[in-house]
């Protein structure tokens, strides 16, 4: 409709970045039959479009998609969007990943967002509980409302049911397959809750345990670290989780599907080969280390090339522990882990093994060291072995022929028996786990059961193999189930609420399923070549392009350059294979003289997991043989009678059972999406996911949805919604007649049959695309109107009450002026008179203030003179006495200082003489030492002489100490005398405080006293001095004594 591109209507525009982006029609201008709309993106930039106004009546598909309003792009169910289209879908999934909402619900779809971030708080068990016995409209989109639907489902109807979990490689799948395992072996019921609580709030039964004990073998055996996924599922896996009547479960059933054979032998860079080699090498204990001589991860040719050894936050230690705990849950014990270990050694030393070159032919001697290792390990003869990696033989006509094999011939040899024994040891475990979980007890007693179908999703990459042509030709046939199921739900419902409809067109892809697996199609063609001796691929390709290269085959193309790629035009891209490999791929077969030597290995284990890989093989022989095609008129038949099994005929044969199971059952689908290549966590690349969500048909089924009725709500909901679009006296408690009456009134039409608009059912409305859009404008509108009545009413009321308010205001302040003005004019007469008071008041203060003034100054001036003539009495009294005690302290000291002069000069005569004397005898006893008679003569006067010296010394030193006591009983005196002298400072300083001492005379005293105290200390030190000095004329009398006794 032309009014969705008014000025101001959102629209998206493509983008190389985002995907797309919003914009905004600014301008619109009509010219005769052409219109211009001008948008303005969200960047900035401006785009102009012209289109017909014929074409923007009928709304063409040209035009830029419309934006939903705000309130619906974050639906959690993009079937409730008004505007359903790529963009919307888009921005709506984009919006809810950044709220972490990674569930939303696309019609009977899922759609799970990886988060690459823990999120437990989505998967505890109480969470669980959330889920169980509701239905899934009533609770967030979820994982757990998926499975508890399929629940319900099986007992409601008692039909087995199907969930189908799918995206490409690291979007989720494995996780969200095992939490749904989770959901059905930890559900209560709603209606006898606690029953697990009675052996522990986790607790599950000894068959549950077993089933979710299976994740971590398959993905142990089945799982790889790849550069878009650390735990990458490398094979198919589907699941049936079985319940006997009480709804319990008793048992599982797997089915796998092409397993990634050639990851065991090749890597590429920053990949790993499956965990479980890496969990042997580094879980493995010494004992098992030494027998099994293994060495570390750098030296095995088949665990470095992807030089990758570690996963981050991955502990292959632990891992191997918890491995090796479930594989005793579903019943291998130690010893056959251990023979299980021993094998997968033995193919890590069978990728050791070095084969030569000579010239044209290999060289592999018997005694290569990893040869004989290999052989050991497995049971097998070393010679024989070897030599038929080397050689090969042709049988012809009964005469058997042996050729050499070139060394990349020899290697493919080698590496083709390690996957058979790899692929034969994983067949083997499956069938183990199955005999553990789907006994005969277990199959007698089951009624129904759950299947949880794990498989590859739609892969495009810029080198496309076998391995991706299978993968694409599941998920076209798995596509087309999708469209089959959801056309027959939306005509299932379109019949039950009686409606118009007609049959609405979609692309179905059955031509290109044709295409791959018809009469002549590209499998057949490829088996054919493939039994051909000299097959090749260069063959293969040229015979395609042969049968489909016309361009009356569109789901066919035959690339411009290049002879050995083709394309097919798949329903999500068209995709271009290198045949390169193709036709050894398909064979997938190990020659019968290695065949012959395996199965006569000594290892029994070796022998027991061949024999049951060969018959889960025969199996799917038996199964691919009765689902072949028949051959063509004129073809021999008995030419395929002894025909060996291809690996693309094998898998055609389990899809095809798989595909019945499918649709014997009610399937509910999930899809993972990768939101970002580089696994950062909560990061939305837009390109990205609009890839996968038009690889996993999406989009697909919006646009089928578009060209239907997409949008659908009960009359209740409706009127609920809408009611305000008409008037109030139209309300009543007939929603249906309400409704119509307000499809009426907005869309101008009585009757939903024949309406290109909408259609009415017996308990829903369907709208067409864009419909709902339509009348959220109206409500919008609606509501917008009556608010605006709204705000005018409040409005009108609020300055009303404000004109009340202030009319109020007015008159309170008008009598409180003229009252104010009342008082006032009395208080000016009271201040008159206040103020004549105060005046008469303060001159008789003041008066007598004056007179009190002059009396107290003749008072304190008579009291002063008075004061002063006595204190000038007492003063000339002191200071008389004052200057009689100076003079007698100063005569004193003046005879002190004379005494120490004298006595100073005498102790230097006293020294000066001694060091003469000492001078004197020093220059003699020189003189007497140069004659050695002399000296001996000499010295013995010396000796008298000292002798007297020291009799005349020590007299002179009692003399000296005589003298010393003397001065000290003079200081003693003078210390009394200095007593004294302080007692009777004391007592004229108690005088002088009592007598008001003149402050100059009391000071003179002080500095007396503090002569005198100088005095007193110089005395001591002196005293001080000449003890000293006696001290060392006694040390050098002592000294003298002692030369003279040596």
């Amino acid at each position: 409709m032309s009014e969705n591109y008014d000025v101001g209507t959102r629209a998206w525009q493509p983008d190389a970045t985002e995907g797309w982006v919003a914009s905004e029609v600014i301008n619109k201008t009509a010219d005769d039959s052409k219109v211009k709309l001008v948008f303005k993106l969200d960047n900035g930039e401006e785009k102009t479009i012209e289109v017909t106004a014929e074409a923007l009546q009928k709304g063409d598909p040209s035009l830029p998609p419309l934006m939903n309003p705000t309130m619906l792009e974050a639906s959690d169910d993009l079937t409730n969007l008004s505007h359903l289209n790529e963009p919307a879908v888009l921005q709506a999934i984009r919006l809810r990943y950044a709220q972490k909402e990674i569930y939303t619900y696309s019609g009977i779809v899922l759609i799970a967002a990886n988060p690459f971030a823990r999120v437990d708080s989505l998967y505890v068990p109480g969470m669980v509980q959330v889920y169980a016995g509701k239905q899934r409209a009533t609770q967030a989109p979820h994982l757990f409302a998926i499975a508890e639907e399929a629940f319900i489902d099986m007992v409601r109807s008692g039909k087995n049911q199907t969930v189908v979990v799918s995206g490409e490689s690291g979007a989720g799948k494995t996780v969200s397959a095992k939490y749904i395992m989770r959901y059905f072996a930890t559900r209560e019921s709603p209606d006898n809750p606690g029953t697990r609580s009675k052996k522990g709030a986790e607790a599950m039964s000894e068959t549950e345990e077993q089933i979710l004990a299976t994740n971590p073998i398959m993905e142990a055996f089945g799982n790889a670290k790849t550069t878009r996924n650390d735990n990458s599922s490398r094979f198919g896996k589907y699941i049936e989780i079985m319940f006997d009547d009480k709804t319990n479960i008793i048992g599982a059933k797997i089915r796998t599907y092409l397993l990634e054979r050639s990851r065991l032998v090749f890597q590429p860079l920053k990949e790993r080969n499956y965990h479980i080699f890496y969990q042997l090498v580094a879980g493995a204990s010494d004992k098992e280390r030494q027998d099994l001589h293994l060495l570390p991860i750098e030296e095995f040719e088949y665990l470095n090339q992807g030089n990758c050894p570690t996963i981050d936050g991955v502990d292959d230690k632990a891992e191997f522990e918890a491995t090796k705990g479930s594989l005793r849950t579903i019943g291998v014990n130690d010893d056959y882990q251990a023979e299980i270990f021993k094998l997968l050694s033995g193919l890590l030393h069978l990728g050791n093994i070095k084969i030569g070159a000579s010239r044209n032919d290999s060289v592999l001697a018997p005694t290569e060291p990893s040869l004989e290792l290999a052989s050991s390990i497995l049971g097998v003869n070393g010679p024989e072995f070897a030599k038929w990696i080397v050689k090969k033989q042709l049988v012809t006509r009964g005469e058997k022929i042996t050729s050499n094999l070139t060394q990349a011939q020899a290697i493919v040899v080698r590496d083709s028996v390690a996957k058979f024994i790899y692929s034969s040891l994983f067949d083997w475990l499956v069938e183990i786990i199955n005999r553990s979980l789907a006994t005969e007890d277990v199959l007698n007693r089951v009624t129904s059961f759950i299947g949880v179908l794990d498989i590859y999703g739609f892969e495009h990459f810029a080198k496309n193999s076998f391995e991706q042509f299978c993968i694409n030709y599941a998920n076209e046939k798995l596509q087309q189930e999708f469209n089959q199921h959801v056309f027959k739900l939306e005509q299932e419902e379109y019949l039950r609420e009686e409606i118009d409809w007609t049959f609405i067109e979609f692309s179905d892809n059955q031509p290109a399923i044709d295409l791959i697996e018809g009469k002549l199609g590209i499998l057949s063609l490829l088996d054919e070549e493939s039994r051909l001796p000299m097959g090749s691929d260069e063959q293969f390709v040229t015979k395609l392009h042969h049968n489909y290269g016309s361009d009356k085959h569109k789901f066919y193309k035959k690339p411009r350059f290049g002879k050995s790629a083709f394309t097919v035009c798949h329903y999500a891209v068209d995709v271009t294979y290198e045949s390169e490999g193709f036709i050894e791929k398909n064979r997938d077969t190990v020659p019968d003289e290695h065949m012959a030597v395996l199965r006569a290995s000594t290892n029994k284990f070796l022998r027991d997991v061949l024999d049951a890989a060969s018959a889960v093989r025969e199996k799917d022989v038996a199964s691919a043989t009765s689902s072949s095609v028949k051959p063509a008129a004129g073809r021999k038949i008995g030419v395929a009678v002894n025909r060996k099994p291809t690996l693309g005929g094998i898998f055609r044969s389990s899809l095809i059972e798989l595909m019945n199971t499918i649709n014997n059952t009610d399937v509910h689908y999930i899809r993972c999406i990768k939101p970002n290549e580089a696994k950062e966590a909560w990061k939305f690349e837009g390109p990205m996911v609009l890839s996968q969500l038009r690889a996993c048909g999406v989009l697909e089924t919006v646009r089928i949805s578009c060209a239907g009725y997409p949008t659908r709500w009960t009359y209740e909901e409706f009127a609920l919604r809408y009611y305000m679009l008409i008037n109030s006296d139209l309300w009543t408690s007939e929603i249906r007649d309400m409704a119509n009456a307000i499809l009426t009134k907005a869309l101008g039409s009585s009757s939903g049959k024949g309406s290109d608009k909408y259609q009415l059912g017996l308990t829903k409305i369907f709208f067409r695309a864009g419909m709902l859009a339509f009348l959220e404008n109206l409500r919008t509108n609606r509501l917008n109107d009556c608010a605006i009545l709204i705000q005018k009413n409040l409005r009108a009321k609020f300055y009303r009450r404000r004109y009340l308010e202030a009319r109020n205001a007015i008159v309170t302040f008008q009598s409180a002026v003229r009252a104010y003005n009342a008082r006032k004019q009395i208080q000016e007469l009271r201040t008159v008179k206040a103020a004549t008071t105060i005046q008469r008041v303060w001159r008789g203060y003041r008066q007598r203030k004056e007179y009190l003034r002059v009396r107290n100054n003749v008072v304190l001036a008579q009291a002063a003179a008075k004061g002063y003539l006595r204190r000038k009495e007492i003063m000339e009294t002191r200071v008389g006495n004052a200057a009689i005690l100076i003079q007698r302290v100063w005569r004193s000291r003046r005879q002190v200082l004379a005494w120490r002069q004298y006595r100073k000069k005498v102790t230097l005569i006293q020294s000066l003489w001694r060091g003469k004397l000492a001078r004197r005898d020093y220059k003699k006893t020189r003189e007497e030492a140069r004659d050695l008679k002399q000296i001996s003569y000499k010295l013995e006067n010396k000796v008298v002489e000292l002798t007297q010296s020291l009799g005349t010394m020590k007299a002179q030193n009692k003399n000296l100490t005589s003298q010393v006591e003397n001065y000290e009983g003079q200081i003693k005196a003078w210390k009394n005398r200095h007593n004294a002298l302080e007692a009777r400072t004391k007592e004229l300083q108690t005088e002088a405080n009592q007598g008001s001492i003149a402050v100059a005379r009391l000071q003179a005293m002080e500095d007396e006293m503090k002569k005198l105290q100088q005095s007193f200390e110089e005395s001591t030190s002196n005293i001080k001095r000449m003890q000293e000095e006696e001290r060392e004329l006694r040390e050098s009398l002592r000294s003298t004594s002692s030369e003279l006794e040596t």
